[in-house]
């Protein structure tokens, strides 16, 4: 026991002799904190005023007659009630203490927009999908077009549907009795994807059987004996060629083509995933991905919407990041191989299907020394432009009926001006099913 005394009177005397040479600090770090005090008072003195003067205007305001009346009417409703019971144990509020609770809920919601990247997407989706009104193509007419006339041009175009998306994986696949399950799980999967520029909803990306319809079309288009073998045959209109001549042209191996997408991330990734052997063959200098506001799906639903920003890139999904041997890959291309010039964001409420369709054709009337341009992109806008450009009469499976998931159809563009009109044709007989081709009557259709 003496020498635990003993162990304790030492101890004891170390620690006052730590506390005497810590003296000096603490004094200083004392001083510190009084200096930073009243360096901090004009702050609190004007944080305070401007509370004094909130709470005048807060008064003021709640003591007009129409705003007070217009509260006073809120306070009676049986729900408010219940809530101002259940919250502040009293069922009637005062005017000033529900503007209060109003102003305060305002200022919630603009924090949240600004601190939560999405939150400003949500918003503008839900008065998308009530404001809209999109699908407004081009009408079509019935005008002839003479394609031997010095005036008139001719690009071929091949499109590309994308994959099946998570968007599909939800609400178009499986029992329908079992839909509130696959939200419910949906929305788990989206909430921790809240501060993330990622979603299942908004710019759905491709689920996994949409991955593999890329993988299926890789294989086609690499599996396809070598075409365009006469000189000039790569120039020739589709209407002429055979399937491995397009397929040639497709993978960059004959005739000069870009390559064009939607903004949407499923169809960049459909683009990027299924033409990888071209673009390994070459640099992003002479062959990128043109992403383009003007081939966004024609729907008020959210998947149509584009997380991507004006002028940016987007980012690959994450699911598409880790994709076995091709992931790397994946991340690769998106980061080096997208153009954004021709990304001008989310289209708009007075960007309707027939603007969008004018611009795209614009764009590719505009190109020069390219005779193919190849557009990845979705059912809805390619079955519109059929409909819009192709001739009234026409009754081709093209104007009625979607593309299948990755399915590929080439066909030759026409424009010339005749009567002072100009006229933009797709001849019927110049439609070609490279791959996929049209969904049949008995498929069941995917938007």
């Amino acid at each position: 026991m003496d020498q635990v005394a003993q162990l304790a009177q030492v101890a004891q005397e170390q620690l006052l002799s730590a506390w005497a040479m810590l003296g000096p600090v603490s004094s200083k770090a004392s001083e510190a904190f009084v200096l930073a005090g009243k360096q901090m008072e004009p702050l609190q003195s004007t944080v305070m005023a401007a509370q004094v003067q909130l709470h005048d205007y807060v008064l003021r305001l709640s003591s007009v007659l129409a705003v007070q009346g217009a509260l006073e009417s809120i306070s009676e409703v049986g729900m408010v009630q219940d809530l101002a019971h259940a919250s502040l144990g009293q069922r009637k509020l005062a005017p000033e203490l529900l503007l209060w609770i109003f102003l305060s809920l305002v200022a919630l919601a603009l924090l949240v927009l600004l601190v939560v990247p999405k939150a400003k997407l949500a918003v503008w989706g839900f008065f998308y999908f009530f404001l809209a009104r999109d699908k407004k193509p081009c009408k079509p007419t019935d005008m002839k077009i003479d394609k031997n006339s010095p005036n008139c041009k001719r690009m071929k175009i091949v499109f590309i549907r994308h994959g099946e998306s998570q968007w599909n994986s939800v609400f178009n696949k499986g029992w329908k009795i079992f839909l509130p399950f696959r939200l419910v799980r949906a929305l788990i999967k989206e909430a921790f994807m809240l501060f993330q520029r990622d979603s299942l909803f908004y710019d759905s990306p491709l689920n996994d059987q949409g991955m593999q319809q890329g993988w299926d079309l890789l294989a086609f288009l690499a599996s396809q004996p070598p075409g365009c073998r006469e000189p000039g045959t790569c120039h020739k209109p589709v209407e002429q060629l055979q399937v491995e001549d397009i397929v040639s042209i497709i993978m960059g191996d004959a005739g000069d083509s870009l390559l064009a997408s939607s903004i949407l991330r499923r169809a960049v990734s459909t683009a990027l995933l299924a033409l990888s052997p071209r673009l390994l063959k070459s640099t992003f200098a002479k062959d990128r991905v043109h992403l383009m506001t003007a081939l966004q799906e024609i729907s008020r639903n959210v998947d149509t919407l584009s997380i991507t920003r004006a002028r940016t890139v987007p980012k690959v999904p994450v699911d598409e990041a880790k994709m076995k041997n091709m992931g790397d890959l994946m991340s690769h291309w998106y980061k080096t191989r997208l153009d954004h010039r021709q990304n001008a964001g989310n289209k708009t409420l007075g960007m309707k299907a027939d603007k969008r369709q004018k611009q795209f054709v614009k764009w590719v009337l505009e190109q020069k020394d390219i005779d193919c341009i190849i557009v990845a992109g979705h059912s809805l806008w390619f079955r519109e432009f059929f409909k819009s450009f192709m001739p009234k009469s026409s009754t081709h499976a093209a104007k009625t009926t979607k593309m299948v998931n990755c399915g590929v159809v080439a066909f030759d563009l026409y424009r010339t001006v005749q009567h002072s009109t100009e006229v933009i044709r797709i001849p019927p007989e110049s439609i070609k099913e490279i791959y996929g081709g049209f969904e049949g009557k008995g498929k069941k259709k995917k938007a």
